[in-house]
């Protein structure tokens, strides 16, 4: 997969993880103006701590591990992050503010801050127009890469966008427990870039989860060269928005679909809700249910289940009113209609099942 314009990236193995790349980089050629989205766990990593503080200015490499959350090991954490980003930083001549940071893994256990350090000249040596490495190096117990890719026309000018996550588990907003990684050769103002994320987040990364779990390193970051179309007028930003929102959103659906232990695929879409928070509140409810969960990996079209979920969060439904729609449970993707009957909103989010492999591959994670 060929990058945009103003775009390199690598992924090698430098000994994080018992096996497989496990650190990766996006180099630009100049700087890219760039926007983030970050977990709300107030106990976040440090990476996330140091990104929150460097996105806003213009950005020459994002630097990704993975095998390691780097989050919560005391003291030296946070200074082991800054001594990561100065050391590429001065290889790549340019100051420490202008490096992104990212890690995924377990928490509680300190970065190999030698072994990084030792990694980044074969790192920056192995970079290519290909993302297909990185992509990799940013695994956990994902099972497979996730990328996507597509073009938009502006003003007769060909804007590419690639991105690239990773997530398994512990997916629950906000912001969904992934990685994410967005890279455009457009060129546009970093508060319009800012605005229009958030906004593609809210219908992608905010609109997923399969265990209910958050994480404490999520974050999304989208980074554009400006080697393309400026995206100005009201058309053109439009379109880039929605170009922005269908990657976003096929990044999200490939994570659920890679769930750990996960066997079923699950649109859940609620309908007459008496305001959007109600809408996303019956969501996440029903989606979250470990009962619900259980009952679609057994096939077992429970309603009972749905019913209990919502009188939990306080949504009172009309027995004569409710109306429960479902594809088969047997086929691998399945779509849930709800309509409550209470109002004009709705909400559509991604989910999957529960399964004893998902408990068996969290019981021995670390």
């Amino acid at each position: 997969m060929i990058l945009p314009d103003g775009f390199y990236a690598s992924g090698i193995r430098c000994g994080i993880k018992k096996k497989g790349r496990d650190l990766g980089l996006i180099l630009v050629d100049g700087f890219a103006c760039s926007a983030g989205v970050f977990t709300t766990n107030i106990n976040c990593s440090y990476s996330v701590t140091l990104s929150k503080k460097h996105v806003k200015n213009p950005i020459k490499a994002v630097i990704v591990n993975s095998g390691n959350a780097n989050c919560f090991t005391h003291k030296n954490g946070l200074k082991d992050t800054m001594k990561i980003c100065l050391c590429l930083s001065e290889f790549l001549g340019v100051k420490k503010e202008n490096i992104l940071i990212a890690s995924t893994g377990i928490i509680g256990k300190r970065l190999p801050l030698s072994k990084i350090k030792a990694a980044i000249p074969h790192l920056i040596s192995n970079i290519s127009r290909r993302g297909d490495d990185f992509s990799e190096s940013i695994l956990t117990t994902d099972t497979f890469p996730k990328m996507v890719s597509l073009k938009v026309n502006l003003k007769g000018k060909t804007v590419k966008i690639i991105g690239f996550a990773k997530g398994a588990g512990m997916i629950n907003p906000f912001m969904a427990t992934m990685l994410g990684f967005v890279l455009t050769d457009a060129k546009i103002k970093r508060s319009l870039l800012q605005k229009i994320l958030v906004d593609a987040v809210e219908d992608s990364f905010n609109s997923i989860t399969i265990d209910g779990c958050m994480s404490t390193n999520d974050c999304v970051f989208v980074l554009a060269s400006g080697r393309s179309a400026v995206v100005q007028k009201d058309t053109d930003v439009k379109k880039f928005k929605e170009a922005i929102k269908k990657v976003l959103v096929g990044l999200a659906r490939m994570i659920v679909k890679d769930a750990e232990g996960a066997t079923k695929f699950i649109i859940l879409k609620i309908e007459g809700a008496k305001t959007k928070e109600e809408a996303k509140r019956a969501a996440f409810c029903i989606a979250n249910s470990s009962l619900f969960k259980t009952a679609m990996y057994g096939e077992n079209p429970n309603w009972g289940r749905i019913v209990a979920a919502l009188g939990a969060v306080g949504i009172k439904v009309g027995e004569k009113k409710l109306k429960i729609l479902s594809s088969s449970l047997k086929k691998k993707e399945i779509v849930i209609r709800i309509n409550l009957n209470r109002g004009k909103y709705a909400k559509t989010i991604y989910t999957s099942d529960l399964t004893p492999q998902y408990v068996k591959i969290n019981a021995g994670y670390s």
